[in-house]
C-alpha cells in the first residue's frame, strides 16, 4: 500500500508540472518598458504565465505596428514637403544664378572704383577740364569743378582754376560727402547743385532742414561753416 501511495504522489506532481501548476518565475517583467524573460526564465513559466506573457508581447507588437504606421505616414509627408521645396528651389535657381552674376559684377565694379587714384600728379600741358575727363579720374570733363573745389587752397588765383603746374599733387575726391565746408560766395542753392552733393539746386531745403541748429536765415551762411549733407 505504501508503494502504491508513493507512486501516486509522484504521478500527481508530474501532472502538476505538465499542466502549469508548478511554481512560476518570481521576477515580473513589463514588455512595454522593454523588459523580457530570458529563455531559461520562460521555460520555467507556468502555462498561465506563458499565456499572459505572450498576450503582453502581442499587445506590445500591435502598439509598435501603430507607431510604425504613424512614422511611415509622417515620413511620407516629410518626403512630399522635401519634394515641394526641391521643386521651388529649381524654380529659383535661374534667379539665383542671375543674382550671383549681378553680385560678381558689383564686386568687380567695387574693386575697380577702389583702385582709382585719389591723388593725381599734374603733368605738363594738363588743365582741370582735361584731367576730369580722364577715364581713371571722372571720365567726364564737366566734373572738373569738384577737383577745383577740393584743391582751392593749393590752386593759385581762384578766378582762374587752370593755373596749375606740373608735379602738383591734386586731391581727387571719390566719396559722396556727408558734410560740406562753406566757401566764400556760396549759398544753399549752389551747394545743392554741385553734382557730388545732389546735382540739383532745388534740393537746398534738405540741407536747410538738416542744419537748422546753425542756419536761422537760409540766405545767410558763413564761409567755414561745416554743413551736414543728409543722404
Amino acid at each position: 500500500m505504501l508503494y502504491r501511495a508513493t507512486v501516486l504522489l509522484v504521478l500527481l506532481v508530474a501532472l502538476a508540472f505538465a499542466y502549469g501548476c508548478a511554481p512560476g518565475v518570481e521576477r515580473a517583467v513589463d514588455p512595454s518598458e522593454g523588459e523580457f524573460y530570458t529563455e531559461e526564465e520562460y521555460q520555467k513559466l507556468s502555462s498561465d504565465q506563458r499565456e499572459a506573457y505572450c498576450a503582453e508581447l502581442l499587445d506590445e507588437y500591435q502598439a509598435s505596428q501603430g507607431c510604425v504606421a504613424d512614422a511611415t505616414d509622417g515620413l511620407e509627408r516629410e518626403e512630399a514637403a522635401i519634394g515641394d521645396l526641391q521643386s521651388e528651389l529649381e524654380g529659383l535657381r535661374p534667379r539665383l544664378m542671375e543674382l550671383r552674376g549681378e553680385i560678381e559684377g558689383l564686386e568687380s565694379d567695387i574693386a575697380y572704383f577702389e583702385g582709382l587714384p585719389r591723388v593725381y600728379t599734374v603733368m605738363k600741358g594738363d588743365f582741370l577740364y582735361k584731367i576730369s575727363g580722364m577715364e581713371e579720374i571722372y571720365a567726364d570733363p564737366h566734373k572738373w569743378k569738384r577737383i577745383w573745389r577740393a584743391n582751392k587752397d593749393a590752386i593759385e588765383g581762384f578766378n582762374d582754376p587752370n593755373l596749375i603746374y606740373p608735379d602738383w599733387q591734386l586731391t581727387i575726391p571719390r566719396e559722396w560727402p556727408h558734410t560740406y565746408t562753406v566757401k566764400e560766395g556760396e549759398n544753399l542753392w549752389r551747394i545743392a547743385g554741385y553734382w557730388e552733393i545732389y546735382g540739383d539746386g532745388r534740393m537746398w531745403t534738405r540741407i536747410l532742414e538738416a542744419n537748422q541748429d546753425k542756419i536761422s536765415d537760409p540766405n545767410i551762411i558763413q564761409p567755414g561753416w561745416v554743413l551736414t549733407i543728409p543722404r
